[in-house]
């Protein structure tokens, strides 16, 4: 599991890091393996991601599951359940993540 604080959460830990700290333990035993699998949670995160609009979490989320062997066409198609939900967001969402993606390497 990835500990490094995301940096939309840095400004929360300079004034309440017992706050980033409860939210990065709470975010290791979410991505746990248990009755769902580290792939099919990581596949969960990418939809949901996509589906609130979080473009930076969905960017992370991608990244982190390319290091973890996921393939982004696993991925685009998880974020593509996220248009059932939010519709154009969605849409819009996954392409500003990928842009993100193809600037950073």
């Amino acid at each position: 599991m990835n500990n490094e604080i995301p940096k939309p959460v840095e400004w929360i830990n300079r004034v309440a890091p017992t706050l980033t700290e409860s939210f990065l333990q709470l975010r290791r035993e979410v991505q746990k393996p248990s009755r769902l699998d580290e792939k099919t949670k990581r596949l969960c995160l990418v939809a949901a991601y996509a589906s609130v609009g979080c473009v930076d979490c969905l960017a992370g989320a991608i990244r982190e599951g390319l290091r973890k062997g996921l393939s982004l066409d696993e991925m685009l198609e998880a974020a593509s359940i996220a248009i059932l939900v939010s519709g154009a967001q969605g849409v819009v969402t996954v392409h500003k993540a990928l842009e993100i993606l193809e600037k950073s390497g």
